[in-house]
């Protein structure tokens, strides 16, 4: 049967003597794949069948819930449990489950940091731009090694000769400061001064309303190359982060099947383990799995219980 079915999926264990009855109640639309079998615990104890109840009932809730973090739909199926390992299935759920989380936590945290190093080169790209924007001699306005410490930014053009002045009397021709072009009301200006001189020539241009301009650092020497440089590492980081990205799709893909076929086994033994505390170890039952057209009513799963039924929806 088609596990794309839409409505509602039952998991029931049924009494066998009335398994045929209480199947024909689901009515004739529902379509059911009935199996008999022996309840067997194996040889746990009650107190064992408890603890394991309590166990299983956690992790299917962890499967559960993480089938929902990755946005993976559930996709209930009919497991084959005759005679179960309870213990081993626990222990293998356990470890599939963390080596499915782990897989997606990496290739989710390889992709974000791809993300973060793209958008990182975009903005140098800005900066650089803007740089290139200001109209000075290709490369001059990158920082280099030297005696001279180089800012770029702008001032109000009409607040430019004020600011050159107060810098003339005040350093006299210990700084230099260049015109670029203009934008609009502002003009770009590069200020070259010694170390020491630095903090106090900036601190005379900002009396002037001046804004600086963020110059990243860059290994080329020249301001063309180095925003070909880095339009090459931008595309190479993008190459890797669509190829994280198709990884990261078949990983949640195949965590997707394996995490879905390890929900119905959890739960089916999960409701075995209830039915051998309910109806005792072997008993005959049989083990339906009812796909509905609807939600059955909780009238009906409550009759169905209340007649010795145990019954799961999903």
């Amino acid at each position: 049967m088609s596990n794309t079915t839409k409505g509602a999926v039952l998991r029931l264990i049924i009494p066998q003597r009335s398994s045929a009855r209480m199947v024909s109640s689901l009515g004739p639309a529902a379509k059911v794949d009935s199996t008999s079998l022996v309840l067997r615990s194996g040889r746990l104890t009650t107190e064992d069948i408890v603890r394991n109840i309590r166990e299983f009932t956690r992790l299917r809730d962890e499967l559960i819930h993480t089938l929902r973090q990755l946005g993976i739909p559930r996709e209930p199926r009919k497991g084959m449990l005759e005679n179960p390992d309870y213990g081993m299935i626990l222990s293998e759920a356990q470890k599939q489950l963390e080596d499915r989380r782990k897989r997606q936590q990496e290739t989710q945290t390889r992709v974000e940091s791809l993300e973060r190093q793209i958008e990182e080169s975009k903005k140098q790209i800005g900066r650089l731009g803007e740089v290139a924007e200001a109209g000075f001699v290709s490369g001059e306005a990158l920082p280099k090694q030297g005696e001279f410490t180089r800012i770029l930014g702008r001032l109000p053009l009409r607040k430019l000769e004020a600011a050159q002045s107060a810098l003339q009397s005040t350093l006299k021709d210990q700084v230099v400061l260049a015109t670029g072009n203009r934008k609009k009301d502002w003009v770009y200006v590069l200020l070259a001064s010694p170390p020491e001189k630095t903090s106090q020539a900036l601190q005379t241009l900002i009396l002037y309303d001046f804004v600086q301009t963020e110059v990243p650092t860059s290994e080329e020497p020249d301001l063309k190359k180095a925003l070909a440089s880095l339009e090459e590492k931008k595309e190479k980081l993008s190459n890797q982060l669509e190829t994280s990205k198709d990884e990261m799709k078949t990983v949640r893909d195949e965590a997707g099947e394996t995490l879905n076929r390890l929900a119905d086994r959890v739960q089916d033994a999960l409701m075995l383990l209830r039915a051998v505390l309910k109806m005792g170890e072997g008993a005959s039952v049989a083990h339906a799995f009812a796909w509905l057209e609807k939600t059955p009513p909780a009238k009906m799963i409550n009759a169905l219980s209340s007649q010795g039924a145990l019954v799961e929806a999903e």
